[in-house]
């Protein structure tokens, strides 16, 4: 469990390591749901015809660099399950 202070103007600051796990940055929008005495926020997606296609390839890009992938490898995943499909 996490624990926050509300801040100025009922901002609330997020741990620096949930920020880098969720990849969280300014500006992103979130709904806010609340029973009793809890509050939830969720991410809000935009539709991918929203976001830039470099948006939503940057985590394949981020896992194929880290687990270095070739662009041979990538091309034979898409084969062998074009072949499944």
């Amino acid at each position: 469990m996490e624990k926050v202070k509300l801040l100025n103007k009922g901002s609330i600051e997020l741990p620096r390591n949930l920020l880098e796990k969720f990849r969280l940055e300014e500006g992103m929008e979130f709904a806010l749901f609340f029973d009793s005495n809890t509050i939830y926020l969720k991410r809000v997606l935009k539709s991918l015809e929203d976001e830039a296609f470099s948006e939503v390839a940057r985590p394949f890009r981020e896992m194929a660099k880290e687990k270095r992938l070739k662009v041979q490898d990538v091309a034979k995943e898409i084969e062998n399950y074009r072949k499944e499909g």
